[in-house]
């Protein structure tokens, strides 16, 4: 039995310090033979937020979870570029 895990959760919003981890997340995965998976959350607003709006609501609601879905690939990208594969988690 090994004292390394066999995944690594990665947790990333896209800001430098979550590249810093990124690296070295994929790093200790690939020494360790770690399955990498990468994971985001983008903000949501609260069902009251707009409720006299509820299609802009919506509206906010898809360009929110697109923008994370987008920032979530572009990670990804760049960790499979060093050559470790990434599961995506949304």
């Amino acid at each position: 039995m090994s004292i390394f895990p066999t995944t690594i959760l990665l947790a990333t919003d896209g800001s430098e310090e979550a590249q810093l981890a990124a690296t070295t997340a994929a790093d200790l995965a690939q020494k360790t033979n770690s399955e990498l998976h990468l994971i985001t959350v983008g903000p949501d607003l609260p069902l009251y937020e707009l409720p006299e709006h509820p299609a802009e609501f919506e509206d906010v609601l898809r360009k929110n979870r697109h923008e994370a879905k987008e920032m979530l690939e572009q990670q990804a990208k760049r960790i499979e570029e060093s050559g470790m594969s990434v599961k995506r988690l949304v």
